[in-house]
């Protein structure tokens, strides 16, 4: 793995930010960091407790996997940074063998999921609402999210418990 770290700007239109620069740090210890400027959204300790605990991880299978990628890992990041809301509930998130990122949310009847994989060069975004489906490359799906964000939040949740759904 090429050891990197990442210096987090604060950039964004939820006053945190996740601009990065990459610092090579062949002659120093290896391990990988990223820093957080500003104030992160509420969704975020979750996620980067859960992403923690995935880089820790020896392998993923019995067959051996690679380590998780920073940039794969960045990629989601930014990804989350853009479509997410401060009320979005955070994404389940899994580590691919081939060092990818997968990010789910299921609320009710809606399910997204994308996927940051460069070793395998898939960056995609899927939405489920019941039975239809959607797909798109994850850097033009923002706006494919964004017709879900709302119903991807804990207020939205508790409505579906209310009505019985």
């Amino acid at each position: 793995m090429n050891p990197f770290a990442t210096t987090v700007g604060d950039l964004s239109s939820l006053r945190w930010g996740i601009a990065y620069a990459v610092e090579d740090l062949s002659r120093k210890p290896q391990r990988t960091a990223i820093s957080i400027g500003g104030t992160p959204p509420r969704w975020f300790a979750l996620v980067a407790e859960r992403l923690a605990e995935l880089g820790a991880l020896p392998t993923v299978d019995h067959y051996g996997s690679r380590p998780m990628n920073p940039y794969d890992v960045l990629d989601a990041l930014n990804f989350m940074n853009r479509v997410m809301r401060e009320e979005t509930l955070p994404p389940w998130i899994g580590r691919l063998a081939s060092g990818g990122v997968q990010l789910t949310w299921h609320v009710g009847d809606v399910e997204a999921e994308a996927v940051f994989d460069r070793a395998r060069d898939e960056r995609m975004l899927m939405v489920s609402v019941g039975e239809n489906e959607w797909e798109e490359p994850v850097d033009n799906g923002d706006t494919l999210f964004g017709t879900v964000v709302d119903r991807l939040c804990n207020a939205h949740r508790e409505h579906l418990a209310t009505a019985g759904a």
